[in-house]
């Protein structure tokens, strides 16, 4: 993903490469960019720590936290099956 920096009436901001403003309006250049470094180091992909069986694997981004294993499994209630309902306790 590429970003850009721009300026505003108010100072500086991030834009995709859509255009799309993606970040709030920084006082400062330097923090603009800043700002956008650590996003493109957070979204790329590493590895890291599947949430269900706790396994490293490499993730495409921040977006992708299930390892191909556990995210693909029938039955998990993450597919067209419906999920399970809590019920709380009537008093």
């Amino acid at each position: 993903m590429s970003y850009s920096i721009v300026t505003t009436p108010n100072g500086w901001s991030v834009k995709n490469a859509a255009r799309e403003r993606v970040s709030p309006v920084f006082s400062t250049k330097d923090a603009a960019m800043d700002w956008a470094a650590r996003r493109i180091e957070r979204t790329a992909p590493q590895d890291r720590c599947c949430l269900a069986c706790q396994r490293p694997f490499r993730s495409a981004g921040i977006h992708d936290r299930l390892c191909p294993h556990c995210g693909h499994r029938q039955g998990d209630g993450l597919g067209d099956e419906q999920r399970p309902t809590i019920k709380s306790k009537k008093n």
